[in-house]
């Protein structure tokens, strides 16, 4: 009989612990797949135009980036039903990187974004897909990319050896500027005295 009894206290305490995990559970997945992204982070990266320039007639960028910006307004079916494009779109992107942009942190940002895609699809294509896996799946893949263009960007960027050259070559050009105001200062007091006389 005391076996029985601590089988049925142990039983209603192991019953009553399970209920709340799984509230825990609904409570966290309370997203819907009908729901709208929402963007995580309100941070939008622009090129610089050095890089910009040689993005221009990038295709797999151009529509990578599409892409990127449409899922921003997405909604959970939306990301889900175009998780397959966007792994091609990635995978495009890694593969057609230009030579003049083949440097191993552009690459190393090029893979994280196609690892990213491929972990959206890998979440929209389970049996029970949970809107928020879905939802944290596309976020990385926009913060990702902004990731990238930052990337894209510090290739762009001077080096300190660069800004050195060109503090040097603005104190040439504003030492050869003094000496020509000295000089056109010291020719018109040399023709002002024979005027006058």
């Amino acid at each position: 009989m005391k076996k029985f009894l601590f089988f049925l206290v142990m039983t209603g305490f192991l019953s009553c612990d399970e209920k709340p995990q799984a509230q825990a559970e609904v409570e966290q997945d309370t997203a819907k797949l009908s729901d709208t992204l929402e963007v995580q982070s309100n941070r939008q990266v622009s090129l610089l135009p050095e890089a910009q320039e040689k993005v221009g007639d990038w295709l797999a960028f151009a529509t990578a980036y599409n892409q990127v910006e449409d899922m921003r307004s997405a909604t959970g079916r939306d990301l889900v039903s175009n998780s397959q494009p966007i792994v091609q779109i990635m995978d495009a992107l890694n593969s057609t990187l230009p030579d003049s942009l083949q440097q191993v942190p552009v690459r190393a940002r090029t893979t994280v974004l196609v690892t990213k895609a491929n972990v959206l699809h890998q979440v929209a294509t389970k049996k029970e897909v949970k809107a928020q896996e879905v939802f944290n799946a596309a976020n990385d893949i926009i913060l990702e990319f902004d990731n990238f263009k930052l990337q894209l960007n510090e290739l762009f960027l001077k080096t300190p050896a660069d800004f050195e050259i060109e503090l040097d070559r603005q104190f040439e050009e504003s030492q050869d500027s003094l000496r020509r105001i000295r000089q056109t200062q010291e020719d018109e007091n040399k023709v002002a005295p024979l005027g006058r006389e």
